[in-house]
């Protein structure tokens, strides 16, 4: 069990092979991982942090229900169900002894990618080949133009960044814990590679990171530590939000003409002698649609699944642009609220403090796995804001890990 466990959680991140109903390796290999921790015949105590799982997924049950593609929205709910399932058996294999064997298996699904993309990095920058687009590509970005981003085969570079932020915490409280310069360089190849993602949920990472070495900070540096990533939060969500194209004040200005997709809005304004032109980000527009959908359809929403009606209408209607007609939410809880209304968003609140409450309750029994898990799952819920994290297998992860350290 221990092997197959680690195998899942090594792949968990990898976006390979595209199978059917968006399935991937790790869902494969998570077939014998489940069917081996329940051949243990292993008793299970049901708990609140179970309940409020059992309940954020009845909270979809109406958005499948006023959904235009009830058997759409009706698969998405399974994908749900499948996710709970990883909580689940994730939860019984770290009560039963294995909740280090997690944390070992994330921190190599972060390290294997993040060394790959480092070395795939500097090769470009010698060799000067072309970008494998699997590991990263090249992409316009406000201020710096044409990017290398890393993704190293995950989805997105969001998406490697997102599966940093929940690896990175384990290798920072396995190296203040034993001291191993092993866990410790990790952390730092993890670092560099979530640096050059260029993603916006670093800010999450920052968090993420802060609350794994808080133990080992000293009061000055902790107080520093919070002032950089509140910062580092503020500055992300900003450029999340518009870009400066130009300042222009007297004969004193600034342009940046570097067009990307990102852009799909223009604006103007003026502060004193300072006339300032930006460009609406695409990740403000579209919560701006996801908000305008929820308020349409306060209730049960537009449908599971289904922001895209939301998006395609934005896009004819000029919003947004054409590479954004069929966008996910991009955002957590304004996604869950537009497309399953008020009763999911309050189903998904509910989950995230039972997870919040499960967190402080295992932290203070002082287990290192626990601090690491509960610094991961709240950097990723800091990243939330934009990104669609309830669809990542890893987070379940979290929360499962935390569920069995409780017993």
């Amino acid at each position: 069990m221990k092997y197959l466990l680690l195998l899942f959680l090594i792949t968990i991140g990898v976006n390979w092979p595209e199978l059917p109903y968006n399935a991937r390796l790790a869902d494969v290999l998570f077939i014998p991982l489940a069917i081996a921790v329940v051949s243990r015949g292993a008793q299970w105590t049901w708990r609140w942090p179970d309940t409020a799982v059992f309940i954020y997924l009845v909270g979809a049950l109406p958005a499948i229900i006023v959904s235009m593609d009830q058997r759409h929205s009706a698969v998405e709910l399974v994908r749900e169900c499948y996710l709970a399932a990883v909580y689940f058996i994730v939860a019984t294999a770290a009560r039963d002894g294995f909740a280090r064997t997690v944390g070992t298996g994330l921190v190599l699904a972060g390290t294997i990618p993040a060394v790959a993309g480092l070395v795939y990095f500097i090769a470009l920058r010698v060799t000067g080949a072309p970008p494998w687009q699997p590991i990263g590509e090249v992409m316009v970005l406000p201020y710096l133009g044409d990017t290398l981003r890393l993704r190293a085969l995950a989805v997105t570079p969001a998406m490697f960044a997102c599966v940093l932020t929940a690896a990175v915490p384990f290798a920072i409280t396995r190296c203040g814990l034993d001291r191993a310069r092993t866990w410790c360089a990790w952390a730092i190849v993890m670092l560099v590679a979530a640096v050059l993602t260029f993603s916006h949920v670093v800010a999450g990472l920052a968090v993420a990171v802060l609350i794994a070495a808080w133990p080992s900070l000293a009061a000055w540096t902790r107080r520093l530590a919070i002032a950089g990533a509140v910062l580092l939060f503020l500055v992300l969500n900003f450029a999340a939000t518009i870009s400066i194209s130009s300042i222009a004040i007297g004969d004193i200005g600034f342009v940046d003409s570097a067009e990307y997709q990102y852009a799909v809005g223009q604006g103007h304004t003026q502060i004193g002698d300072a006339a300032i032109t930006y460009n609406v980000m695409s990740y403000a527009r579209i919560k701006q649609v996801a908000w305008r959908a929820f308020v349409d359809h306060p209730v049960a929403g537009i449908g599971l699944d289904q922001f895209h009606v939301a998006t395609e209408r934005a896009s004819v209607e000029g919003r947004l642009t054409a590479s954004y007609r069929e966008s996910d939410p991009h955002s957590t809880l304004l996604g869950r609220l537009a497309e399953s209304g008020i009763i999911g968003g309050i189903t998904l609140l509910l989950l995230w403090a039972a997870w919040a409450l499960m967190a402080r309750d295992a932290v203070r029994g002082g287990d290192v796995i626990a601090v690491a898990a509960a610094a991961a799952l709240a950097g990723l819920i800091v990243s939330s804001l934009n990104a669609d994290i309830m669809n990542f297998r890893f987070v379940w992860v979290l929360a499962g890990t935390l569920r069995g350290l409780r017993g």
